[in-house]
């Protein structure tokens, strides 16, 4: 009950061995809070979130810096921090003003090749920054973009012009074949009979396919896929080929 109460209690001193299960279990708090926490890239997360971070942080490891806080407080803390947490992105998902309240709103930084430099003066906007991130996607021209927004998370959304834009196969009217990720047909040696089948090929197809490239065993192969246009490509044990 002792021990019970220096690991998850308030003391005035903790031990070594106390302190190497607290940190444990700091260890484990964190590892949930990472599973439970909204799944967004780093950089979608609005300024209440990062602020929700801060916190979390220091209050989980709280316990490791002050002896006299309990992890039972801090549990308690956690679950209505996070609980938080959650009903303001509940409740901006469900409605569109407190949305724009939390996460502000996107500025227009730049209309049909023309710099807005009021909207640039309200977001604290630099210009070196602008183009910096207008070359990150290869638009060096202000004049060969149609708009340039600044999102909410801070990311510069750029759109080119339309005569500023790639030809692509569809404006030269060429077909193209359908995209999708390669498929594994072996892996390490052993043919994926499940893969095979659902494409509608079978083993002795593989091995003749194999054999075309001069694999005389499945066995030698490490791995092999198999594309959307039907290319073949494999990668021997001993050294790795691409045909």
């Amino acid at each position: 009950m002792e021990l019970l109460k220096e690991i998850f209690g308030s003391v005035q001193e903790i031990s070594p061995y106390i302190f190497t299960i607290r940190t444990i279990l700091v260890g484990i708090l964190l590892f949930v809070e990472g599973k439970i926490l909204p799944h967004r890239a780093g950089g979608q997360f609005a300024g209440f979130d990062f602020v929700f971070f801060w916190m979390m942080g220091g209050i989980t490891a709280a316990p490791l810096l002050e002896p006299k806080i309990s992890f039972v407080n801090t549990v308690a803390i956690i679950i209505t921090v996070y609980v938080l947490h959650y009903l303001i992105s509940y409740i901006a998902v469900k409605n569109r003003a407190f949305a724009k309240v939390v996460f502000g709103r996107s500025i227009t930084l730049v209309s049909e090749g023309k710099l807005l430099r009021p909207n640039m003066a309200k977001a604290f906007f630099p210009l070196e920054l602008l183009l910096s991130d207008m070359r990150n996607v290869d638009v060096p021209n202000i004049g060969d973009a149609e708009a340039a927004v600044l999102e909410t998370s801070g990311h510069v959304s750029v759109l080119k012009k339309s005569d500023s834009q790639p030809v692509t196969p569809k404006d030269l009217n060429i077909e193209t074949m359908g995209g999708g990720y390669p498929t594994v047909l072996i892996n390490e040696g052993k043919i994926v009979k499940k893969n095979l089948t659902e494409l509608g090929y079978d083993e002795k197809w593989l091995k003749e396919e194999l054999l075309k490239k001069g694999i005389l065993n499945v066995k030698d192969v490490y791995a092999a896929l198999i594309d959307s246009s039907g290319e073949l490509y494999y990668s021997v044990v001993t050294e790795n080929k691409k045909y």
